[in-house]
């Protein structure tokens, strides 16, 4: 029954192959890959779109459960048609005839990830560290994920790689499902889960979900705090002190465990790095929600601050 309204919610969303303009791939990994491709709207135009899709070869069960379920999210996320300004707009799905895609938008500036490495080399040669640029992402973020647990949707991969950047430097929420299928990244690790392998990115996950395969709005407020440790580090890749850099389930659970956690990235305000720390308590409930994430950091924001003028003072940095 699911699986009809699902398809009867998509059924709207459905577009004409003959509308799409397919130009070149942008992104590939072991299980999927993502086209640039020009779409023709209703209204007439052309609008640049992302197109992801599996790779016929590796059509596998978990596969295609990943690629359904982020189709199904993103058309929950769009009900109104709107969406939300910091999750990728959606502009269509096609389902009729194979290969299937998920047409959402393109973004200019591509991953956060790789936007982060960009100003880390302007930095090198400016001594700008755009810090309240970075953290305007980081506020964006906060604020699609405010959005999905309004909406009770758990993403499961809060994450640099998977966050995109607009042409207006607007950052986005992408990747509900087939983010570890689209990119070649270190980041994940194979796992057994259910007698399944499954590519799991470790270093993000709470320990809940690690020790457990619980997944909730908490759990993905812990992947943030990676996410934000990655912001304010220019995009470095996590490494928890005496770790190897590519950790199992075992020992990561051991460091946390212990109350290991990443360690302040240099030039990381204390400020910022308190927020990160309290995205890791151990007791879910303790966490920061979204909406709260949201607060903190504009407090620190001073152009924020001036458009909130009901916020305390001397909170931001300079």
């Amino acid at each position: 029954m699911t699986s009809v309204i699902i398809m009867e919610t998509l059924s709207s969303w459905e577009v004409d192959r003959e509308d799409i303009r397919f130009e070149h791939m942008i992104g590939e990994g072991e299980f999927g890959h993502v086209v640039r491709a020009g779409l023709r709207v209703p209204e007439g135009y052309e609008v640049l779109v992302a197109a992801k899709t599996i790779r016929p070869d590796r059509k596998m069960a978990s596969t295609v459960r990943d690629f359904r379920r982020e189709m199904d999210i993103l058309a929950r996320i769009h009900e109104d048609n709107e969406g939300h300004p910091n999750v990728v707009k959606l502009y269509g799905v096609l389902t009729k005839s194979e290969p299937q895609y998920i047409l959402v938008e393109y973004a200019s500036n591509e991953e956060l990830r790789r936007y982060l490495w960009t100003l880390r080399e302007q930095c090198k040669i400016t001594g700008d560290r755009k810090l309240l640029e970075r953290l305007g992402f980081a506020s964006d973020v906060a604020c699609g994920l405010s959005e999905l647990a309004r909406l009770k949707i758990v993403h499961r991969d809060i994450a640099a790689r998977n966050v995109v950047i607009s042409d207006r430097k607007v950052a986005k929420i992408a990747d509900f499902g087939l983010a570890r299928d689209v990119y070649v990244s270190s980041a994940y690790e194979r796992t057994e889960q259910g007698g399944e392998e499954e590519l799991l990115p470790l270093k993000w996950m709470a320990v809940e979900s690690l020790r457990d395969g619980v997944y909730t709005c908490e759990s993905d407020v812990w992947s943030y705090g990676v996410l934000l440790w990655e912001i304010t580090s220019f995009g470095e890749e996590p490494r928890y002190a005496g770790a190897p850099m590519h950790p199992d389930v075992c020992t990561i659970l051991e460091l946390l465990r212990k109350g290991v956690r990443l360690q302040q990235p240099q030039n990381c305000p204390l400020p910022v790095y308190r927020i990160i720390r309290s995205c890791w308590v151990f007791n879910p409930s303790r966490r920061p929600t979204p909406d709260e994430l949201v607060r903190k950091i504009d407090l620190l924001r001073p152009q924020r601050q001036a458009a909130h003028p009901g916020y305390p003072g001397n909170h931001y940095i300079r």
